[in-house]
């Protein structure tokens, strides 16, 4: 039998060996997930040249079978060339879309899902914006971009539902960015307790919730307690500068078991100098997906 090129990786790497072996979905299915933001503001902003980064960004994403996106702004054709032949959706557009605005900030999430999986497995895929922000001139800023969420169902093997959640929170550490990623958590949280009732749930993402900050954890963890949610422990490496704000969580569902296998900081996200890709560190997990 000959296979579609995704299959043409290690055996450790094949997603359901059930398919493979012609054994069906009670072998389960083992699949990758990299959740990560990639810095991609205009390089006045970000203070450095994306466009250098972005090739090896995307060349990166392609060992996963799932990459949740961030910041995925200003260098969005460069990163698909280079991640080709992922399929690949970006999130909500710009509140300003349609507006003289769009002409100075027409920037929508930022957020991009990514996946190497047959797309017949991608059964459905919506995005939506977060109606509150804080800050236009200060406060990070959030309220020029359009931030939001995306929301993913695959059926791997063609028996396994799993959702998949991508989402980028209000930054800055006021109390009015703190109120804006509280009812940003209650619009994601009423959605999911919707729309992903039961189901087997994989959600990573910048939440901009410090994991140091008292409040920001209480934030935290309320919202993972309250859809059940658990931390996988994708985090940086010990030592490492960056505060954490990143996250990646799952939990089983009603008809699909989701254990965890491994997860850290997703190894080679660095340039040939050794420098970071991006100002956050990328976060990955590998997950066995089986019938309950």
């Amino acid at each position: 039998m000959k296979f579609p090129k995704f299959w043409a990786r290690p055996l450790s790497e094949v997603l359901v060996l059930g398919v493979v072996l012609g054994a069906g979905a009670a072998w389960g299915a083992e699949f990758s997930v990299l959740s990560y933001n990639t810095h991609g503001l205009p390089g006045w902003v970000a203070g450095d040249d994306p466009e250098r980064r972005f090739p090896r960004i995307g060349a990166l994403v392609q060992r996963y079978d799932v990459a949740l996106l961030q910041e995925d702004f200003a260098h969005h054709p460069v990163l698909r060339g280079a991640a080709a032949p992922l399929l690949m959706e970006r999130g909500n557009p710009s509140r300003f879309r349609g507006s003289a605005l769009c002409l100075l900030f027409c920037e929508g999430s930022g957020l991009s899902f990514a996946t190497r999986l047959p797309r017949a497995w991608l059964v459905d895929l919506a995005s939506a914006a977060y109606e509150a922000c804080a800050g236009w001139l200060g406060g990070a800023n959030d309220c020029l971009a359009t931030k939001g969420f995306q929301h993913a169902r695959l059926v791997l093997g063609g028996t396994l539902e799993v959702h998949f959640v991508n989402t980028h929170l209000d930054a800055g550490r006021s109390a009015e960015d703190r109120a804006a990623r509280r009812v940003q958590l209650e619009r994601l949280r009423a959605h999911l307790e919707r729309e992903a009732a039961g189901a087997a749930l994989v959600l990573g993402g910048d939440l901009n919730l410090d994991a140091a900050d008292p409040e920001d954890a209480a934030l935290r963890d309320a919202f993972v307690a309250a859809l059940g949610l658990a931390d996988t422990g994708a985090k940086a490496t010990p030592g490492a500068p960056w505060p954490q704000l990143d996250y990646l969580y799952q939990r089983s569902g009603s008809t699909v078991r989701l254990e965890l296998l491994d997860a850290g900081e997703a190894p080679g996200f660095v340039d040939g100098a050794g420098a970071p890709l991006s100002d956050h560190p990328a976060l990955f997990a590998r997950l066995r997906a089986a019938p309950l």
